[in-house]
């Protein structure tokens, strides 16, 4: 008998195949998370962080009053001062775009007719913004297209008068005054 090629798969080499197929898949298997469990996981983990995060102010408050009760206010004003410090900027943003919002708003409500400008709401500046932005459109009147209801036909045309620049130019392109004006 000759040795079997390379190409040509023998009893062992199919068997080996067939094993590492099923230890794929079981990878795979294995690798998988059903849903109930990676929701299990995930809710255990969020009040895990929600538990540390109280752990963590209960320190904090914890700490501020064995300060207080030891009398290191040095230190507790210390700690105020620096957070009181990192605050300064956001506060500063935060006032920014305040004045940005009464702007807007503003100019917004300046946008209303008179007689609907009491009906916005009171509260905070983002609330009536939102409030507008829902309500505008209810609020301002549409403007009709103006059809000529209501003018009275038949009678002489209205008299244009032409300056005498569009006199002058009229006459340089052959027109009469009234046809200039026609087209005016």
């Amino acid at each position: 008998m000759s040795a079997p090629e390379k190409n040509e798969p023998t009893e062992g080499t199919t068997a080996t195949t067939a094993t590492d197929q099923q230890t794929a898949e079981s990878k795979n298997t294995e690798n998988m998370i059903p849903k109930s469990r990676f929701d299990e996981v995930n809710e255990k983990r969020k009040a895990l962080e929600t538990r540390l995060a109280e752990m963590e102010k209960a320190n904090k408050l914890a700490e501020e009053q064995r300060l207080i009760e030891k009398e290191d206010f040095k230190k507790l004003y210390e700690d105020t001062r620096g957070e009181l410090e990192s605050l300064r900027p956001k506060a500063a943003v935060a006032e920014e775009s305040e004045r940005t919002l009464r702007a807007v708003l503003d100019a917004q409500v300046a946008d209303l007719p008179e007689s609907v400008r009491d009906m916005v709401p009171d509260g905070t500046t983002s609330y009536k913004l939102e409030w507008l932005a829902k309500h505008k459109a209810k609020l301002l009147k549409p403007q009709p297209y103006d059809i000529g209801a209501g003018k009275q036909g038949g009678g002489a045309p209205d008299m244009v008068t032409l300056t005498p620049e569009e006199l002058e130019v009229a006459k340089k392109f052959g027109m009469k005054p009234e046809d200039y004006a026609k087209h005016k």
